[in-house]
């Protein structure tokens, strides 16, 4: 059954049981602001969760406290233990959570299987964005943060997977789905097979490559082997372990049919051979030179991915910044794979905080993430985006776009030199698309002293080897609004005045540090998109209480805001109809 609590139940808790001296220590502590402002809200979010119990039975811990609990967890990066340790011996975790000693109980198996169930009933953690939202909001309206400007980075994370290369890869994939098989089925599997599972050790360690490439084949066999043995057995077939054999196969291996006489068993590096004496042919399997794209990394983690950061996830935050009066608070996430680059995720951070109320009117971002169809479409969205962007291969002496004059229609009327464009045509490009071109008279092009650095383009009907003056006919240029907007950035950040602007961006870099070096982001305990999104969410709003706390324990006014946080608390307790996002003056006019 659903537990619904009151988290102003008790007026003289845990804290009227230790000495007078240690009071003040711990209303001075993160105990005092995580009680009084994060609490209620964690309270308020109980019933978004209440379909993960039953309505029967005995009463379970409170929803709202053990989102608490996993959110300190993450404060102090503690294993499952260490912080159920904590909450049953630390007088900070009880306060913190308004349950006195004898309620500070909870079993792991209890921790383990809430966020499991949550897992299983909301992987894209809905809820949880809900409750970061609530808490970010909270905190931003608390200390008078301004949320205009904003920044945002990436970073990789790992999931408790180890990264052992293709050999490991295949060994476990393979006992896994062994180990998953009923006896009857097991004895299905080839003899060779079977004693290796038993009897081999795992790592094979201190092969040379030559040995190692040679394994490797022969275990990509056995695996196409198991894989033929149950195609026909449908309970087997639908086991995620045999999906994940099915996955490995087709994304690291290939199947060669071998002419009559051309399939000989030969155990050597380049294939193996399978297949039935009597077959007309045999088939060749052989492992992969290279894999790309979302591939297997780990038979304990499906969703785990190869980025050029290797192997795992990666996380986007978003933060405000240039509060320098105030701590800057995480305003939004993103978890995905590390296959994903972060090339148009500025765009997907901006509609979330849009939709949560915190659209920044600036955005500063690293040199990955504007692309120019979403450096416009973040431009048309109001929001300037402040990030150095590239023109690939072309040269840095080439003049942009910036440099050409345009009339309100957004057609060229004259180029650097002065010179009037003759037309203007729907041309296509060098992506296969069609798009505006502006069109200049080539018998004057050719003999401009600009033309190496003009970035028009010469006749695409040349002949090999002629240079853009040996050629025939008029030159063209490009001048869609997303190349002239890339363009004109590519001239300001050349400029001093945006190189300061940009510095602000560096302190994103701090805080992946400090999300990695105090909460522990960089390595998770858990594994699957579900767990790690939880862990990361959790992390951040973590650290964003810690930050909170410092802002109003650490500051000359931080005592005054407390015993604002504590007339607001007395006030909706004694008035349970007033909002516990209620102003303090607001709860006071209520009363």
């Amino acid at each position: 059954m659903f537990r619904k609590t009151n988290p102003q139940r008790d007026l003289f808790g845990i804290e009227t049981k230790i000495p007078e001296k240690l009071k003040s220590r711990l209303k001075g502590s993160w105990a005092e602001v995580f009680r009084l402002e994060v609490l209620p809200i964690l309270m308020r979010s109980e019933e978004d969760f209440a379909d993960l119990y039953g309505i029967t039975g005995r009463p379970n811990f409170s929803v709202g406290r053990m989102l608490g609990l996993c959110m300190q967890q993450e404060l102090f990066n503690y294993a499952d233990q260490e912080a159920l340790d904590a909450f049953g011996f630390d007088v900070r975790w009880q306060y913190a959570l308004d349950v006195t000693g004898e309620e500070a109980y909870l079993s792991r198996r209890s921790l383990v299987e809430f966020r499991s169930r949550l897992a299983e009933a909301d992987p894209e953690m809905k809820r949880m964005r809900v409750v970061f939202e609530r808490v970010s909001q909270a905190a931003i309206e608390k200390l008078g943060i301004v949320v205009s400007e904003q920044r945002i980075d990436s970073t990789h994370i790992q999931s408790n997977i180890h990264t052992k290369g293709r050999l490991a890869l295949f060994q476990d994939v393979m006992r896994r789905f062994l180990k998953s098989l009923d006896e009857s089925d097991y004895k299905r599997a080839p003899a060779h097979i079977r004693k290796r599972h038993e009897e081999e050790p795992k790592g094979w360690f201190g092969l040379g490559a030559v040995e190692r490439k040679a394994k490797l084949t022969e275990l990509a066999v056995d695996i196409h082997r198991l894989m033929e043995i149950f195609a026909d057995n449908k309970r087997v077939k639908d086991s995620e372990e045999y999906r994940l054999l099915v996955r490995l196969f087709s994304e690291q291996c290939d199947v060669v049919e071998a002419p009559k006489g051309e399939g000989d068993d030969n155990g050597g590096t380049s294939g193996g051979s399978t297949g039935n004496a009597n077959d007309s042919n045999k088939t060749t399997i052989e492992v992969k030179k290279k894999t790309e794209g979302n591939t297997l990394q780990s038979a304990f983690d499906a969703d785990a991915s190869y980025g050029h950061k290797g192997q795992g996830y990666s996380a986007h935050i978003t933060e405000t910044c240039n509060n320098s009066e105030a701590p800057e608070i995480i305003t939004d996430y993103e978890v995905h794979g590390a296959v994903r680059s972060d090339v148009g995720k500025a765009v997907d951070a901006l509609q979330r905080l849009a939709e949560a109320g915190m659209s920044p009117e600036t955005l500063y971002a690293d040199g990955g993430y504007p692309s120019v169809p979403s450096t416009y479409q973040i431009q048309e969205s109001g929001v300037e985006l402040v990030a150095p962007v590239n023109r690939g291969p072309m040269d840095e002496s080439v003049m942009g776009r910036d440099m050409f004059e345009f009339d309100a229609e957004g057609n060229v009327t004259r180029c650097p030199e002065g010179r009037l464009a003759i037309g203007h045509k729907i041309l296509s490009n060098n992506s296969t698309t069609h798009a505006l071109h502006a069109i200049f008279d080539g018998d004057i092009c050719r003999f401009c002293d600009k033309l190496e650095t003009c970035p028009v383009r010469a006749p695409n009907h040349r002949d090999k080897g002629v240079g853009p003056r040996e050629t025939v006919g008029n030159f063209r240029l490009e001048i869609t609004p997303e190349l002239r907007l890339r363009d004109y950035m590519l001239a300001m950040q050349k400029t001093p005045e945006w190189k300061e602007k940009y510095k602000i961006r560096s302190g994103a870099e701090a805080t992946m540090s400090e999300m990695k070096r105090s909460h522990g982001l960089g390595r998770l305990r858990v594994r699957g998109l579900a767990r790690v999104r939880f862990a990361v969410i959790c992390k951040v709003i973590a650290c964003n209480i810690k930050r909170w706390a410092k802002a109003v324990l650490g500051c000359p006014n931080g005592l005054e805001r407390v015993w604002e946080a504590i007339y607001h608390f007395f006030g909706t307790m004694l008035h349970p109809h007033v909002s516990e996002l209620t102003a303090p003056s607001e709860a006071a006019e209520a009363a």
